[in-house]
């Protein structure tokens, strides 16, 4: 995969990982905010998830078929990471900030490929996934 479509980089499973992304939202125009007024408050979360799965294929489906709508159901991966607000192995630092750090040796068993890194946030009976980037693991 080209480095720009590898959007956390490269990170070595021999080292620790640090995930650290600040959350912004858009202003009126649908523009990135980059004022303080503009990051994400996450005090009302009862949650804050972050998993990591393998990355589909290159076709984009598990089932290996060519990919369709909804060919990821029932056929998406565990993640073989989590980090969460309520187990303490995330932390969000409001506004704004989440971050979790995996600590040497915790990629030892995951291995080389590119895997999908996603927040999801629970506010009330409601979950959402905020953020799907890619990372490399190597």
């Amino acid at each position: 995969m080209p480095s720009f479509m590898n959007t956390l980089g490269a990170v070595s499973r021999l080292g620790q990982w640090r995930f650290r992304h600040v959350f912004r939202s858009a202003d009126e125009r649908g523009r990135l905010d980059v004022t303080d007024a503009g990051l994400v408050d996450f005090s009302t979360c009862s949650e804050v998830l972050l998993t990591v799965t393998p990355r589909a294929p290159h076709r984009g489906c598990w089932s290996g078929h060519a990919p369709h709508r909804g060919c990821w159901s029932g056929h998406a991966p565990e993640p073989v990471m989590t980090a969460s607000l309520a187990a303490g192995s995330l932390v969000v630092s409001n506004p704004g900030l989440v971050e979790a750090v995996f600590p040497v040796g915790s990629l030892l068993d995951v291995p080389p490929g590119l895997y999908d890194v996603r927040v999801l946030v629970t506010i009330g009976p409601e979950t959402e996934e905020i953020f799907c980037e890619p990372v490399e693991f190597a």
